[in-house]
């Protein structure tokens, strides 16, 4: 008896492995986000015509403002930026910088400013609220106008700093300190007699000495080092490649 013919074979179809799946999925995510188109930060700030800045009113010697124009080493930093892109700045000066713990409270909004000056310090803190673009680190100084200081003022008027470390060291010392909201301040302190010494980033103290003939400067080098920053609200991508190429340049120039 003869059996009957066997059965063609299956053709099972090709199925790929989860794993093959995920890569070609990541593949496909990869091109299409290159395909996105970048955003308009920049076309943004070229069609205002101005290139618009927060900052506080006075804050030497980083930048003072009377909302016209700017002076300091900040205030330079943006002006070469400005120039860049083709564009004047905004000097959108805001008087209650500092005032509060809420930078929203100061007036500093995304709609207000494309950019942030003033002195602000590379933190946690700050880094959640905005990109930080560094330019460069401080150490902290202390200048003197006696042989014995006793009367100290402190300079805490930089966002983001952790003024704790320099209330401690003073304490640690026995002095009598008080916390002061600008270089300013501190210099009328120092002339009139109430304080007799400021405790303050390197910058700020180098630029009271050169107000206060016969003073001494000394580092102080048990206090964290601090990393300076101009600030830009998140994702302004094309706009960050501007700012991040002027200050490469500037960040060479000063050793950071």
């Amino acid at each position: 008896m003869s059996r009957p013919p066997a059965p063609p074979p299956v053709r099972r179809r090709w199925r790929p492995s989860g794993s093959t799946v995920f890569i070609v999925l990541g593949v496909l995510s990869y091109l299409a986000l290159r395909e996105l188109p970048p955003d308009n930060s920049l076309a943004r700030v070229k069609a205002a015509g101005v290139l618009n800045v927060c900052l506080p009113s006075t804050l030497p010697p980083f930048v003072s403002s009377d909302g016209s124009a700017a002076t300091g080493t900040e205030a330079a930093m943006i002006e070469r930026v400005a120039r860049r892109i083709g564009v004047p700045v905004g000097w959108n000066v805001q008087a209650a910088w500092g005032t509060s713990p809420d930078p929203v409270d100061w007036g500093v909004r995304p709609e207000s400013c494309d950019m942030l000056a003033g002195g602000i310090v590379s933190t946690a803190e700050t880094q959640g609220l905005m990109q930080v673009l560094p330019y460069t680190r401080s150490g902290w100084a202390q200048l003197t106008t006696t042989a014995t200081p006793r009367h100290l003022a402190v300079l805490t008027n930089h966002w983001g700093l952790a003024a704790d470390d320099a209330f401690g060291w003073a304490d640690t010392r026995d002095l009598d300190f008080v916390a002061v909201a600008s270089a300013q301040e501190a210099l009328t302190a120092l002339q009139s007699g109430e304080r007799d010494s400021v405790l303050g980033l390197a910058a700020e103290v180098a630029w009271l000495r050169d107000r206060l003939p016969g003073s001494t400067v000394r580092t102080v080098d048990d206090l964290p080092v601090q990393t300076l920053a101009l600030g830009m609200w998140k994702n302004n991508i094309t706009l960050k490649r501007v700012v991040t190429a002027e200050l490469k340049l500037h960040s060479r120039f000063q050793g950071y």
